[in-house]
């Protein structure tokens, strides 16, 4: 599996650390936590789902994780190289508010607009919704697409 490693310039500087990683913190947001109301930030950070993007086979290709929403309640716009997906995640009607238990998943709206590469052909968008995962894909414009180079090795 690949991912990426965070670069921590700290710990080329200060090889012996008796604080951990003290200096990765973000204060900003432990702070934000204490300082904010509750209900401010959990607004803020519930929904945002998840994205990936690819170029497969000459399309472009997005996508989303939206599990639990309603495809019927989710809008597209591709507008000046910019895709915009928006929606709305309801609670089922049948849960109680006094009934909850515990209470991890997000419920409301949601936005996301990702730049789309050059080369998209946006009029061609299509779309489809399957297992909790929107797929969103457009052709690309040949011209844009990656071009293979040889590499001439040379013998020593």
């Amino acid at each position: 599996m690949n991912r990426l490693i965070k670069w921590r310039p700290s710990e080329e500087l200060l090889p012996w650390r008796p604080f951990g990683r003290l200096w990765d913190w973000d204060l900003d947001e432990f702070f934000r936590v204490f300082m904010e109301p509750r209900e401010v930030w959990e607004e803020n950070s519930c929904v945002c789902p998840r994205v990936e993007s690819f170029r497969h086979n000459g399309s472009y290709v997005v996508r989303v994780d939206l599990p639990g929403v309603n495809p019927k309640d989710v809008r597209l716009t591709a507008d000046q190289g910019c895709l915009t997906i928006e929606g709305e995640r309801k609670r089922s009607a049948e849960i109680e508010e006094g009934s909850i238990l515990r209470d991890e998943v997000c419920y409301g709206s949601f936005r996301r607009s990702l730049a789309m590469p050059e080369g998209v052909k946006a009029n061609q968008i299509k779309a489809k919704y399957h297992d909790g995962v929107l797929e969103i894909t457009a052709p690309v414009e040949g011209q844009y697409l990656p071009k293979k180079i040889e590499v001439e090795i040379q013998k020593s």
